[in-house]
């Protein structure tokens, strides 16, 4: 006979030592998760002092830390400083004394008395007659060479602080066409003679322009700041009619001769840096008279140097057109010292 299996259906069996372990565990996880999560929620309300740390429901709220104390600090207010302004262009006085000045040493008292800054020295005069010895040949056989000991003193003036002007009167020379009559200006009776009745060198005879330009370079030597040239041109007065036409005057060439003197003189003073600057008329100015155009003054002269005629308009505002800038207009003032051909000046 078959037994029966009804009343038995739903038996497990009794429980096991492993399962009560494992129920254990899990309330164990169950508890370390609840107690993160309580630290997590915590950690915002637990205040640490010096005598441990403890919890607080109540969010306290940090106090300020006060700053280091910078100690004293001073503090001045400061506008801001307006640039100086830069100081203006010294005004060139400049007087002509004579040489003995400079050799008997009284140059720079006569300076001051006058109140000039510069010195103009005439080196070479309408005569021809030169206050320095000069090495070129021409000086000689026109005799009117000067003394070596010169050379000496005007070296030392030049190593001094005052700017000096070498003042030559170039092509009107009475004696270097007396005694060299191949370099003169010629007329049908002979040395053709200007207004004062002097004689000129032919600015077209090559010889003529080498010795002035020697001339030019050895005073640069010397230690003058400046070459000052008159009748650096043919003339513009006297009886031009009467010069003769030829080798020595062509009325057509005489820019063209000028312009070569004035580039062998800038050559010459070219290794000093000495000023070659020109004393100029009218007729240079408006006409180019003389050979002496407006466009070879802008070209070479540093400086021009007029003396008013009277005459509208001024020969500074025509200068000035020619050689802007401010300085490169000298106007030529009379002084008063009873010298013979004297002069004052003013840029």
């Amino acid at each position: 006979m078959r037994r029966s299996n009804r009343g038995y259906g739903n038996y497990r069996g009794r429980r096991t030592a492993g399962d009560i372990l494992k129920y254990v565990a899990i309330g164990l996880a169950a508890l370390v998760v609840v107690a993160l999560a309580g630290l997590l929620w915590a950690q915002e309300y637990i205040v640490y002092t010096e005598d441990g740390w403890y919890l607080s429901l109540f969010r306290e709220e940090e106090e300020p830390q006060p700053l280091p104390d910078p100690g004293e600090v001073s503090y001045t207010e400061q506008t801001p400083e307006e640039p100086e302004p830069e100081p203006a262009a010294e005004v060139m006085r400049a007087v002509q004394l004579p040489l003995s000045a400079v050799l008997d040493g009284t140059a720079e008292e006569q300076l001051a008395q006058a109140g000039a800054n510069a010195l103009i020295l005439e080196v070479k005069d309408p005569e021809g007659d030169l206050v320095w010895h000069s090495q070129q040949l021409v000086a000689d056989q026109a005799r009117g060479n000067g003394d070596e000991e010169v050379n000496r003193a005007l070296e030392d003036w030049n190593r001094r602080e005052v700017y000096t002007i070498a003042r030559v009167c170039c092509f009107r020379d009475n004696s270097a066409p007396y005694n060299r009559n191949d370099l003169a200006l010629r007329s049908s009776g002979g040395n053709w003679r200007d207004e004062l009745g002097l004689r000129w060198l032919s600015p077209a005879r090559q010889e003529a322009r080498d010795y002035l330009a020697g001339l030019c370079g050895e005073l640069a030597g010397l230690g003058f700041d400046e070459i000052l040239l008159e009748c650096a041109a043919f003339p513009t007065g006297g009886n031009l009619a009467g010069l003769q036409v030829g080798d020595a005057y062509d009325p057509d060439r005489l820019s063209q001769w000028e312009e070569a003197f004035l580039e062998k003189v800038a050559r010459a003073l070219e290794p000093s840096g000495a000023v070659l600057s020109l004393r100029v008329d009218r007729a240079n100015l408006e006409e180019g008279g003389g050979g002496l155009t407006p466009e070879l003054l802008a070209e070479y002269a540093g400086r021009l140097w007029v003396e008013e005629d009277g005459d509208s308009p001024t020969l500074a505002d025509l200068a000035a057109q020619i050689a802007p800038g401010e300085g490169t207009v000298v106007a030529v003032l009379p002084q008063l010292t009873g010298e013979e051909r004297p002069q004052a000046a003013v840029n």
